[in-house]
């Protein structure tokens, strides 16, 4: 089983970061400094090489030093014992370009999101505590992401869901504006084409909830001690192309009241169950945190299984938000992997590390 490796990155205009060349080992890399100093920047950057948005859900404007118009990384991959890709992520907000784009070794640039597939990483940071007691947004953007990495595809058909959806709700929110026929053959057009694209959304989801299930099932149950059992229960709109359809026109009263399309795979919801209860509702704190651990752990195997290589590991100053069990457990469980770990407080991570870096006021060196 090979391991997905960062060899190195440049680093030019991201957030605090101006400028930064940093080669890194492929075991643990340590990343330390006080607070708003900008390691969360340089984990980050690193993560989009994936070409996915921010983890921290910032817009792509938002990633460039305020004294520029750019941001650009640069960085080797090795893919294997003898393999490496060159990744070039340039983030630009002039008047001529403005967005993500991305060259893949010698390749022509094009739109940042071609890199996915390209390089496989796992990101755990402290919002990512909440999946369990916070909002089904942030599990469907949880599965959703993890599904991105593995399935590119995926990508082009949750965009092009996402641009009939709209232009659906747009239609809906000025239905008064159109004739009555005219406005039921569009809307009529859309929910066709948005029931096909359902479904295989559908499709994607439970075949990952389904595999999440059975694996974060397993690393809940040794981080427990065997004392509890978690369930993941997916909540589906519809379950096949011509049950989204039907559903879909019999939303359209409560949808041209509302202005928007009320139901569809864009509220779907995953629930957790721990014995049997509502995890959101009734799992102590220590008990969601451990959901939440086996779920990234999950999606660690996931990924190594379905493609066949170890995902670089990203842990954002995760660790504080663990108690001692919970940090070990990790740790041991992402062994052999290229793991990159941010921490205010270096002797907190008790391992023999292979290589720290100091970052202050957006300066990043080697020590």
């Amino acid at each position: 089983m090979n391991n997905c490796c960062i060899k190195n990155i440049d680093i030019e205009n991201f957030r605090n970061i101006k400028s930064a060349k940093l080669d890194f080992c492929e075991g643990i890399n340590v990343i330390t400094g006080e607070n708003g100093q900008g390691k969360t920047n340089l984990i980050e950057s690193l993560w989009m090489l994936t070409g996915a948005k921010s983890f921290r859900g910032s817009k792509d404007k938002d990633l460039i030093n305020k004294e520029s118009s750019f941001a650009r990384i640069v960085s080797v991959i090795k893919a294997d014992d003898d393999y490496e890709n060159k990744i070039e992520l340039l983030i630009a907000e002039t008047e001529s370009k403005k967005g993500r784009y991305a060259k893949f070794n010698d390749g022509t640039q094009k739109r940042a999101v071609t890199l996915a597939g390209k390089f496989y990483c796992v990101v755990f940071c402290p919002q990512h505590l909440t999946l369990v007691s916070g909002s089904p947004s942030l599990r469907r953007k949880f599965v959703d992401g993890a599904i991105c990495q593995i399935y590119p595809g995926y990508i082009k058909t949750f965009k092009t869901f996402e641009k009939f959806l709209e232009q659906k709700n747009s239609l809906l929110k000025n239905c008064m504006k159109y004739p009555l026929a005219e406005f039921n053959s569009t809307l009529d057009i859309y929910n066709r084409n948005i029931a096909a694209l359902s479904f295989e959304i559908y499709k994607k989801r439970k075949e990952y909830i389904d595999l999440l299930s059975v694996k974060a099932r397993e690393y809940y149950y040794k981080i427990s001690s065997g004392r509890e059992q978690i369930e993941f229960k997916y909540l589906p709109f519809a379950e096949n192309e011509a049950d989204f359809y039907k559903k879909l026109c019999e939303s359209v009263e409560a949808d041209k009241r509302a202005g928007f399309s009320t139901c569809g795979v864009q509220r779907e919801d995953i629930e957790i169950y721990i014995d049997g209860e509502n995890a959101k509702e009734f799992a102590s704190q220590g008990q969601q945190r451990s959901i939440v651990l086996g779920m990234k752990l999950a999606e660690s195997d996931i990924l190594k299984e379905i493609c066949e290589i170890n995902p670089v590991i990203l842990l954002d100053d995760v660790l504080s938000e663990l108690d001692f069990k919970r940090q070990e457990y990790l740790l041991e469980n992402i062994e052999g992997k290229q793991v990159f770990i941010s921490s205010c407080d270096e002797n907190r991570i008790n391992l023999a590390t292979s290589r720290k870096y100091l970052v202050k006021n957006g300066e990043i060196e080697c020590i």
